[in-house]
């Protein structure tokens, strides 16, 4: 059988756009890596415009809920290692209660360098997409709660972790603490709910707000 020209340069294309560039290996502690655990991989593709985007590929550990669930007010640290950086780790921490919340469901925020192909942060958050109701059948109203007071979210935290990739490139990004920051959401939600001016913007947009307030206070000190 003789194959087209055409079809044969698509077969010889195919792979580049099929295989993964380079990959982010991500681990989680709920103890301060006394002990870990493998979550899961970025993959990290070079698309058509030559910008990279990062797709999770998540590790098949199905009591990941229950270990989140059980760790109390534990902090939740999630680690990663870059295949083009060797020696190199990544820190981010959270809550692990609003992960249950989310129904286990994550946004990894990574800041990298496209030509070097080299991560500069990650920072992750839950994804209040997947926010779940509570028993009351509204949205949760009690961030600063404790893990004893949400043992409701036990029985719904089944299942592997979940997530997605958003790239942000080239510029060195300082991480503010994730934890702090939706705690200040919540309290903007009260003050709202108390007659205090209203701030519509999504989540993912106030959260890359307080990311340039950051970065300009570090211009600011000449960091």
């Amino acid at each position: 059988m003789q194959i087209k020209p055409s079809l044969l340069t698509l077969l010889l294309i195919l792979p580049i756009f099929c295989t993964s560039e380079w990959t982010i290996d991500l681990e989680y502690s709920l103890n301060g890596f006394t002990n870990s655990y493998p979550l899961g991989s970025i993959e990290m593709r070079r698309g058509f415009d030559g910008n990279f985007t990062g797709t999770f590929k998540p590790s098949q550990e199905q009591n990941f809920g229950q270990k989140l669930s059980s760790a109390q007010d534990e902090t939740y640290s999630v680690r990663a290692k870059s295949s083009t950086q060797n020696g190199q780790t990544f820190l981010t921490t959270s809550d692990p209660c609003l992960f249950l919340h989310s129904n286990l469901f994550h946004v990894f925020w990574l800041s990298i360098s496209q030509e070097k192909q080299q991560l500069h942060t990650i920072t992750v958050f839950p994804d209040t997409v997947a926010w779940r109701n509570d028993e009351e059948g509204g949205k949760y109203e009690s961030l600063g709660a404790t893990c004893k007071d949400r043992s409701s979210l036990a029985s719904e935290a089944r299942g592997t972790p979940k997530g997605v990739v958003h790239v942000v490139g080239e510029a060195t990004l300082p991480t503010p603490d994730t934890a702090s920051f939706v705690q200040k959401m919540e309290r903007e939600k009260r003050a709202k709910q108390h007659g205090a001016d209203a701030d519509n913007r999504s989540f993912i947009a106030k959260y890359v707000d307080e990311l340039q307030k950051l970065r300009d206070t570090r211009t600011a000190t000449g960091e």
